[in-house]
């Protein structure tokens, strides 16, 4: 699970955890709003728990895809360098020619990969579509310098890898190995959604409720029992 997940994760656990304690409480949680009943609380818990459930076994096939995806293209700048020198032997290549080449190489070797730990979910969302239109870019860029080769008059390399049908397998490729990352994270995306509607967006959600429901618990119980102190560690955040 990513550390993205780890937030929500908790909260979700400590919901569980807070249910506990306030069964052992008793009859002395007694609470005149009813979304803070012990009942309702246990529902909460459990419809965040299902949620959080369909996110976890969503995010294995979009995770596979992505790798998929990557060992997919990884190979392609070093076969664009040596794609290059066989234009470059190629009879009949001029300078300017193979300055076309090269402005596609470069387009084709400019993208790199990002890292950067991203912790808000709508970020996340904004960093995975500017990846998806990464790779879309880097295929394009992949077909036009087909097409330079495809209509390079001399171009009839006999290793089969450099040939064009083969490149043009290689493209076929790329595009469904995007296709299957933008499939697989339709339903991450929809899982994530509803998860953080329950917990953190929705009017009566996880995180409020649960606070007020400590707010509550804190006007029963001693400041300076155990208890009081236990429960005031189980902390309830906002993505």
């Amino acid at each position: 699970m990513s550390k993205n997940e780890t937030g929500h994760v908790k909260n979700i656990a400590n919901a569980n955890l807070l249910c506990t304690h306030i069964a052992e409480l008793g009859a002395k949680y007694n609470p005149s709003n009813p979304k803070l009943l012990l009942t309702n609380l246990q529902n909460m818990y459990n419809t965040a728990f299902a949620h959080q459930e369909t996110v976890n076994n969503s995010i294995a096939p979009y995770s596979l895809a992505v790798d998929h995806r990557e060992k997919l293209f990884a190979p392609v700048s070093k076969k664009i360098t040596k794609l290059r020198k066989m234009y470059k032997t190629t009879e009949g290549v001029t300078m300017a020619q193979l300055e076309d080449f090269m402005t596609i190489a470069r387009k084709l070797k400019g993208i790199k990969k990002n890292n950067s730990a991203v912790t808000d979910p709508q970020q996340e969302n904004i960093k995975i579509s500017i990846s998806q239109m990464s790779y879309d870019q880097r295929t394009n860029n992949y077909e036009v310098l087909i097409s330079l080769l495809q209509n390079t008059p001399n171009y009839l390399p006999n290793e089969i890898e450099y040939q064009v049908p083969t490149l043009q397998q290689e493209k076929v490729q790329m595009l469904q190995a995007t296709q299957e990352v933008a499939d697989s994270f339709i339903p991450l995306n929809t899982a994530r959604t509803v998860r953080n509607n329950t917990v953190y967006n929705s009017e009566d959600n996880l995180v409020d409720t649960f606070n007020k429901a400590k707010d509550y618990i804190f006007t029963i119980l001693d400041g300076s029992s155990l208890q009081y102190k236990t429960i005031s560690k189980i902390k309830f955040k906002k993505a």
